[in-house]
């Protein structure tokens, strides 16, 4: 067989040319120290790189996310810190503006500081973060949470949104709380009654907060609003108490109603029915509404008062009208299909200072001088917010009088601020313990996603890691054949018979 120095030539070259492509893919393999680079280094283990790189990257997505998460709970948890202190110091005034040797200065004095707190505390609620976003606006970050209006309310303008990031496998972690949720959303009073004495009372009886001693007993009667009632038989006489109950029946108009006062002296008060007099009568009296031209008539038990009731839906401020001796405070517009029942649960006992009263499984205390048509609500507790009630307290420092009247005024709605600020504060620990929870979360999860993505890269170093001591073996013997062979080639070139001639 003939072989051409054309066609040698060309193999010997193509040679070359393979053994230093192997030569120049083994250096790549060096300077990366990765043994598969491409799918055809290893089939069957690319597959499984591929899907192990990705977990390492989600768990690296997961770790950033938590870091977002740790970042904005800190941040929250420090704001609520600061919000503890201003609501601990609040309390602190409230106690010590109790104090009977406070005089009107000394009261100036703690609203002026109040007002300073309060201010304080707008500051703390409109904390923004490191994108200069409010953190307690829900997911309004770009919107002021609390801004004052033109009449001096502290209102919220955010939602009730809070966001989330993802932390691990189904594992989302609260990264925020409205400000809703920690301002504005406290309960009034004790969380169930709001204890009260009417502005005008007369006297300087003071009420207690009630409480709910029997719970069986008070269920179904918590849905109402109370009046303490104070009457006297006689000019002059011993005082009683009768305690009423108010609550809604078909109500579709957006009217409040409270009993105000009770006048058992009136000429007309026993004109109606038996049973807001007398204690062996079984049922309440119904109260409702009843159209006379732009006006509405109020009447008890479809019967007219003595002159008749007259309550006008235009007029927005509030209304008193009297029903026989019974006085009731309107405010809003009700229908003509709306009623309310009037229940007496106590009959008219004698009043004895420091007196408890008990019923419906209720329990409060009635002390100090009381006087004819004083009267004590124990209303259902709302929602309010924190502003609101330091600006309550703010008011009633500054009621006029230094007579007992006026100091029973601010002893029983100091008391109520004080009960509302700590439900604010109690409502902030919990919060912050709630903070604490996510945070304790984030530190887990980030803990068991290092363990994981430590895990993958030691599996993905087996895979596709390089060994360099056998590489380097290899490429050193690689380039000495790649070198022989160049060697070769060249002398192989260099042969001719005209050299043996």
């Amino acid at each position: 067989m003939r072989i051409s120095t054309q066609t040698f030539f060309q193999r010997n070259t193509q040679s070359l040319f393979t053994k230093q492509t192997e030569l120049s893919q083994q250096n790549v393999h060096l300077s990366t120290q990765k043994r598969v680079i491409h799918g055809s280094d290893d089939p069957v283990a690319i597959s499984t790189i591929q899907r192990l790189k990705q977990d390492l990257s989600v768990g690296e997505q997961y770790l950033k996310n938590g870091e977002m998460g740790e970042t904005a709970n800190a941040l929250e948890e420090t704001s609520l810190n600061q919000v503890t202190n201003i609501l601990q110091r609040v309390r602190e005034l409230m106690v010590s503006a109790g104090n009977d040797s406070y005089n009107a200065a000394n009261r100036e004095a703690v609203a002026k500081e109040l007002e300073g707190l309060r201010e304080e505390l707008a500051g703390v609620a409109n904390t923004r973060d490191g994108n200069s976003q409010f953190i307690f606006s829900g997911f309004e970050v770009d919107t002021q949470p609390f801004q004052t209006n033109e009449f001096g309310t502290i209102e919220y303008h955010g939602d009730n949104g809070d966001r989330s990031y993802k932390v691990g496998p189904g594992v989302l972690v609260q990264g925020n709380d409205s400000g809703s949720a920690i301002f504005t959303e406290i309960s009034e009073g004790n969380g169930t009654f709001v204890s009260e004495g009417h502005e005008n009372n007369n006297g300087s009886g003071v009420i207690n907060e009630a409480s709910v001693i029997d719970k069986n007993a008070a269920n179904g009667f918590l849905s109402e609003d109370y009046t303490v009632a104070i009457t006297e038989t006689a000019p002059g006489a011993d005082p009683d108490y009768s305690v009423y109950g108010l609550k809604e029946g078909t109500v579709t108009g957006n009217a409040s109603i409270n009993l105000a006062s009770v006048d058992i002296n009136d000429a007309n008060f026993a004109t109606f029915d038996p049973a807001l007099y007398d204690p062996n009568a079984v049922s309440g009296a119904t109260i409702s509404f009843f159209a006379v031209g732009p006006l509405l008539e109020v009447r008890l038990n479809g019967a007219s008062a003595t002159p008749a009731a007259m309550y006008d839906p235009a007029n927005t401020n509030q209304q008193t009208v009297d029903l026989n001796g019974l006085k009731f405070e309107i405010e809003g517009v009700p229908t003509t299909t709306d009623t309310y029942t009037l229940n007496k649960y106590v009959e008219p006992t004698k009043y004895t200072e420091g007196q408890s009263i008990e019923f419906n499984g209720i329990k409060t205390e009635l002390k100090g001088n009381v006087v004819n048509t004083d009267s004590f609500s124990l209303r259902q507790s709302g929602e309010k917010d924190i502003f609101a009630t330091i600006q309550d307290a703010i008011d009633t420092l500054r009621i006029p009088g230094e007579d007992d009247v006026a100091g029973a005024q601010r002893e029983m709605r100091l008391d109520m601020v004080r009960l509302q600020v700590d439900n604010a504060m109690e409502n902030v620990s919990g919060i912050r313990t709630s903070v604490g929870a996510r945070m304790r979360t984030i530190d887990n999860q980030r803990e068991s996603t290092q363990d994981f993505n430590l895990t993958n890269k030691k599996t993905l170093s087996s895979l596709e890691d390089l060994d360099m001591a056998a590489a380097i073996s290899d490429f050193k013997m690689q380039m000495s054949l790649l070198e022989v062979s160049q060697q070769t080639f060249v002398q192989m070139q260099s042969l001719s018979l005209f050299k043996l001639i």
